[in-house]
């Protein structure tokens, strides 16, 4: 019997077959998921039986989570044992360790040993033989290769030239044919078809370094010897880290189209337009780069009311990037942002650490709402964080205070923060920031607010094309005499209003008395 070449890939049906087989050698995994990379079949088999050595008869009568998939050519393993001790799980943590690094060392094509994989990098390592291939199976390798081929992508493999019997032609042969064609009358050779450029690779997404690993380990290890609840506060907080992409993270690009969202973002709120400007710099500039999506900490000082916390919003959906607001009037400690201290039972790590650690994209957009009504005479400043996370040396090694073991890169997050005014700011804070004056948009600004936020509401939903198409002037009249804020407000209850009446149209009368009106006193009579 002939030993099958550990560098074929394997075709789809014999995978189903060895799946099939495996399950079959262990009846628990018939309803689970198992869907590993061909290559690491074979780790897959050896983990699924060291598993066993851990579970109980209800393990297998009430049948365990367990999902084996591939991702990005890395062996993905999520498995639960039903009432797992501490000792259990700690012992599972580290078979799934063991298998994912394991696997790393194997091509998931073909299983053949690779060198230099690791099971906390971004992406899986395959052999030299299949490293420029695209898909897992043989089917897939072989229409892939005739794909790129096809696209010009590939060169198309050259055979030398062979007689009808096999047998290379003779040299004489090709001077006779040469002789003939110079005999011919001259034609015109056809006109060569114009040069098409090369394909451009895809930009690689840019990533960081987001932690030391080692780190993580002892902040793991350390907590092990702790209480219950400790032990598994850190078990739980490595698992999420480990989840969104371990001790490297992703960063947003901007999409192809960045130049058409900045005039969107114009077009949709108008009296930004310094804002716009600040963007459009920091995009070029890194458009040319790695496409990154970055920016400088901004401050946007203007009247309460004028969408300064939507603009943000805006621009974090627009930009698929993580969004946090942190109400920075009624913070009383540094607490919000950069967690409470580990002595304390109740102790939680802050935004910017769960915003990163948390997700797999290391540049939210964090915004510190009201940052001049900030009551700074506290005991604990709640803006001591800010010195240390708005300068982009000082916060790529940021240490939250719950979790003291390891640093993490909070350089990359985009900071926008809004204020009434800077007075009550200080200076240090004043200069880590850009700060951008936002004047409250005119009239004629808040009707033209007022027109993109009724052809938002008709587009995105359900009931909108049962509406007009634009509003009327009267409306719009009415409508521009109220603050940005609330016009989503009073835009929505004309809405309900008259689809109550069956009309296509908003009227005047449907319009809520939205005005500043005198606050009632409260108190008591003597």
């Amino acid at each position: 019997m002939t030993r099958p070449n550990s560098r074929r890939p394997m075709s789809r049906a014999s995978y189903q077959a060895r799946v099939a087989g495996l399950k079959a050698e262990h009846p628990w995994l018939a309803k689970q998921v198992v869907e590993p990379a061909p290559g690491h079949l074979a780790v897959l088999a050896h983990f699924v039986g060291q598993c066993e050595l851990l579970m109980k008869p209800a393990d297998y009568r009430h049948l365990p989570l367990f999902c084996a998939t591939t991702q990005r050519d890395k062996l993905s393993l999520r498995v639960e044992l039903v009432g797992a001790s501490i000792n259990r799980d700690r012992a599972l943590l580290d078979l799934i360790e063991a298998a994912r690094h394991a696997a790393q060392q194997h091509c998931p094509v073909c299983s053949a040993p690779v060198i230099g994989g690791d099971a906390n990098a971004g992406q899986g390592v395959r052999c030299k033989q299949h490293e420029a291939t695209i898909g897992l199976f043989a089917e897939d390798l072989k229409r892939n290769h005739k794909l790129a081929v096809a696209a010009g992508l590939l060169p198309a493999a050259t055979k030398p030239e062979k007689s009808v019997r096999g047998e290379p032609l003779d040299p004489s042969i090709d001077d006779a044919v040469h002789a003939l064609v110079q005999s011919l009358p001259d034609r015109k050779p056809p006109a060569a078809a114009p040069a098409q450029p090369a394909p451009q690779a895809p930009r690689a997404t840019p990533q960081i370094a987001f932690l030391d690993a080692a780190g993580l380990r002892s902040f793991v290890e350390r907590h092990r010897a702790k209480p219950d609840e400790k032990a598994k506060r850190a078990q739980y907080i490595a698992e999420r880290i480990r989840a969104a992409g371990h001790e490297r993270r992703k960063l947003g690009e901007l999409p192809d189209d960045w130049t058409e969202l900045i005039e969107d973002f114009q077009r949709d709120f108008p009296n930004f337009a310094e804002l716009a400007e600040v963007l459009h710099d920091h995009f070029a500039l890194h458009a040319m780069g790695d496409g990154r999506v970055a920016w400088s900490p901004i401050l946007l000082v203007g009247p309460a009311g004028i969408g300064k916390t939507e603009a943000a919003r805006w621009l974090a959906a627009r930009l698929s990037l993580p969004f946090r607001v942190i109400d920075m009037a009624s913070t009383q400690s540094s607490s919000p942002l950069a967690g409470s201290e580990s002595f304390w039972s109740n102790s939680e790590p802050g935004v910017v650490f769960e915003q990163l650690a948390y997700q797999p994209l290391a540049n939210p957009v964090i915004v510190l709402d009201e940052l001049d009504k900030t009551d700074q005479q506290r005991q604990y400043d709640p803006l001591a964080a800010l010195y240390t996370l708005l300068e982009p040396r000082s916060a790529r090694d940021f240490i939250d205070l719950s979790i003291r073991d390891f640093a993490i890169d909070a350089s990359h997050v985009n900071w926008i923060a809004t204020a009434n005014s800077i007075e009550s700011i200080s200076a240090p804070l004043l200069s880590r920031m850009t700060v951008l004056h936002v004047q409250a948009p005119t009239p004629e600004q808040v009707a033209h607010i007022a027109r993109q936020m009724y052809g938002r509401m008709r587009a995105e939903s359900p009931w909108g094309s049962g509406f007009a198409p634009t509003l009327d002037d009267q409306v719009l009249d009415k409508l521009k005499n109220l603050p940005p804020r609330t016009l989503g407000l009073a835009l929505k209850r004309a809405l309900g209003r008259a689809a109550r009446d069956e009309r296509d149209h908003i009227r005047v009368c449907d319009l809520p008395d939205l005005g500043s009106s005198p606050r009632k006193a409260m108190g008591f009579v003597a």
